[in-house]
C-alpha cells in the first residue's frame, strides 16, 4: 500500500512539473502556474507602458490581472508565460502573452506578442525550443516561428492567409 501512494506521488509530481507546449489564450491555462515575485517589477513596468491610464505603483498588485503557467523551452527549463484579461493589455483580434525565462540575474522577458494560439516546436536554436505563434482576423491568418538568438526570441518565419482559408505565403516579419 505504502508503494502505491509513493508511486502516486511520483506520477503527481512528474505531471505537474511538465511545462505545457500548447496553448489557446483564449482558454485558461491547463496547468496554471505560479507568478514568481521577481516578474512582478517587470509586470508593473509592462502595465504602466501599455495602459497609461491605469494608477500603478509600488504597491499595485499586477499579478492579479495575470495568469501564468510554465512553459518548455527546452528537456530541463522551463519558462513561464503569462496572459491577461485586463483589457488595455489585449489586442482586438489577439490575447497578448509574455514569456520570462529565469536566468542567474533573475527574471528576463524574452519573448511578447499577440495571438490565439502559442505552440512550443521541438526544433531549436541555441539551445530552446522554437516558438510558433497564431492569430487570425476576418481576413487573414498570421503565423509567426520566433527563434532564441541566446539573450531573447525574434521571428524568423512569418506567412499569411488571404482568405484565412487559403494556402499561407511566407511574408517579411515585421517586429512588435
Amino acid at each position: 500500500m505504502k508503494s502505491i501512494a509513493l508511486l502516486l506521488s511520483i506520477l503527481v509530481c512528474a505531471v505537474t512539473s511538465v511545462g505545457q507546449k500548447h496553448f489557446y489564450l483564449e482558454e485558461s491555462f491547463k496547468h496554471p502556474a505560479r507568478i514568481p515575485a521577481g516578474v512582478v517589477p517587470l509586470l508593473r513596468d509592462q502595465v504602466k507602458k501599455d495602459c497609461p491610464g491605469e494608477p500603478v505603483n509600488a504597491g499595485t498588485d499586477v499579478k492579479a490581472w495575470f495568469s501564468g503557467s510554465r512553459i518548455s523551452v527546452n528537456d530541463s527549463r522551463f519558462a513561464l508565460i503569462l496572459q491577461s484579461s485586463k483589457g488595455c493589455l489585449n489586442g482586438a483580434d489577439n490575447i497578448w502573452f509574455w514569456v520570462f525565462l529565469k536566468t542567474a540575474r533573475g527574471y528576463r522577458l524574452v519573448l511578447t506578442g499577440g495571438a490565439i494560439s502559442v505552440d512550443v516546436l521541438r526544433s531549436r536554436t541555441n539551445g530552446l525550443r522554437d516558438i510558433e505563434t497564431n492569430v487570425a482576423t476576418a481576413r487573414t491568418n498570421y503565423m509567426n516561428i520566433y527563434k532564441f538568438n541566446g539573450s531573447a526570441y525574434h521571428a524568423r518565419r512569418c506567412t499569411e492567409a488571404t482568405p484565412a482559408d487559403a494556402k499561407p505565403k511566407r511574408v517579411p516579419c515585421r517586429t512588435q
